[in-house]
């Protein structure tokens, strides 16, 4: 293979490598690595989804495994994932079966290139670089009119999740991020409403210029407007020199206004007026400064219930409310907490340089019941306490971490009466039931194990909630 070729195949090229753990998969990441491509690792078919649509590789090599049916079958939304992305993902599959059919003759109609195990290194390198330039030629002949592809990629932990929900917002981000729209991010304190920011920053063409963040609830309110807007020369007492605040800073880039909901009602009106001008005066200036400044905004109150009682302006929530994103408490995407506890695990452990250390499955299905009011950052702070608790151990159990926080506001499930406390219960215990059936892919005994259940405890409770249904759960 010429050294040209190389060159336009590796560099800055992300690959997505999705398939279980094992010898051959780390054989497949150093030859990759050592070649110059940013190897990305997913093992199950949902994480490699969810990590198609945040770090938007540039390839997908994903090994089959020797069955074909299974394999194939697992196959399906992953590769329906790829080609949903824009522009499409380009797919090459390893595999050890020694005939796959005619499921591989359509898959190959479909641009998928296939390659057998043990794959050499020329014929992989080789697949990848032809992939890479099919994929950016298709990119040059596309319509003239199309639509740029968003920046990208962002970084493997800025946004974690495989939930529904961290998907959906995955989806609103990608979406709005090339647009100059204002964008106003909702949601409980510790969802990550500030890395939702900067995900929309880092995807849009301001991402060469650093994103200004201001917390309008840590300024105080005599100084925000100077905060704002900076000030000249001789303003006042003790201003000896001209000073540039943080709109101005944020010239040809992002400003992310976190706690919008503590702005001061008297500095509300002037907030307002940059967003309609796209300009400021700077404090004891006349002269208006021109702006082009994308701005996202973020709270955990109710804004418009702040409005309704005249502590937040009414004009001033549609100018910041233009596109919404709503982050959902952690409890709401309970699926997304192992994934969340081996990041900050890997995070503690190589910090203070220990083993990397993995929770007891036991405590995972524990925690994940938990309704952890303080939301991702609360559990960030409980898995630093387990790396220390849990000393020179290997595995981390539950009685290392803090014991649970009870949730001040329980919202029911739609339907349920406020004091019908016997269906809220039943509806909690089919959830966990059903998320610990989709963790072990049906596996009963298992899914059992995970629950502290005896298996025939479980296999009753299923048959009730079927018969309770008329039909399968």
């Amino acid at each position: 293979m010429s050294t040209t070729t190389m060159n336009r195949a590796g560099g800055q090229h992300r690959v997505l490598l999705a398939g279980p753990d094992s010898s051959h998969q780390d054989y497949l990441r150093c030859l990759l690595e050592a070649k110059g491509f940013r190897v990305i690792r997913a093992r199950a078919t949902d994480e490699a989804c969810q990590k198609l649509v945040v770090v938007a590789p540039h390839a997908l090599l994903a090994d089959l495994g020797d069955g074909p049916e299974d394999a194939l079958q697992s196959f399906g939304p992953l590769l329906h994932a790829a080609q949903d992305q824009k522009p499409p993902t380009p797919v090459i599959t390893l595999n050890g079966a020694e005939d796959w059919g005619p499921a591989v003759e359509s898959l190959k109609r479909s641009g998928v290139r296939f390659l057998a195990k043990p794959v050499l290194p020329d014929d992989l390198l080789g697949a990848l670089a032809a992939a890479l330039e099919g994929a950016a030629q298709s990119q040059l002949d596309g319509p003239a009119d199309a639509e740029p592809a968003p920046g990208g990629p962002l970084p493997d932990d800025l946004l974690i999740g495989r939930s529904p929900a961290i998907r959906r917002v995955l989806e609103q981000v990608r979406m709005v991020a090339p647009k100059n729209t204002t964008v106003l991010i909702t949601g409980e304190t510790g969802t990550g409403k500030e890395r939702v920011s900067r995900a929309v920053h880092l995807l849009s063409s301001r991402r060469k210029s650093a994103m200004i963040s201001v917390n309008c609830g840590g300024v105080p309110a005599t100084l925000l407007e100077d905060e704002f807007f900076g000030h000249v020369k001789g303003a006042f007492t003790d201003a000896h020199q001209a000073r540039v605040g943080r709109f101005e800073q944020a010239h040809g880039s992002t400003i992310f206004l976190d706690e919008i909901g503590d702005l001061p009602l008297e500095l509300q009106p002037k907030l307002l007026r940059v967003l309609q001008e796209r300009e400021i005066h700077r404090v004891g200036g006349v002269e208006a400064v021109n702006l082009d400044v994308r701005v996202i905004a973020a709270t955990n109150v109710d804004l418009w219930g702040r409005a309704n009682e005249g502590r937040f302006r009414e004009d001033l929530f549609y100018r910041i409310n233009v596109f919404p994103i709503h982050l959902p408490p952690l409890r709401d995407r309970r699926e997304d907490v192992p994934l969340f506890i081996d990041h900050f695990l890997v995070k503690f452990c190589r910090r203070d340089q220990l083993g990397l250390k993995r929770v007891r499955a036991s405590a995972e299905a524990e925690l994940m019941c938990r309704a952890w009011p303080g939301n991702i950052r609360e559990l960030e702070n409980a898995v630093e306490i387990a790396v220390i608790l849990s000393r020179d151990r290997r595995e981390v159990d539950v009685a290392d971490f803090p014991p649970a926080r009870p949730l001040l506001v329980f919202s029911a499930p739609a339907g349920a009466g406020a004091g019908d406390f016997k269906s809220l219960v039943t509806q909690f215990e089919k959830d966990l039931i059903l998320r610990a059936l989709e963790r072990t892919n049906g596996n009963k005994s298992r899914a059992a194990q995970i629950l502290r259940l005896k298996r025939t405890t479980l296999i009753e409770k299923l048959k009730k909630f079927q018969s309770e249904r008329g039909g399968p759960v």
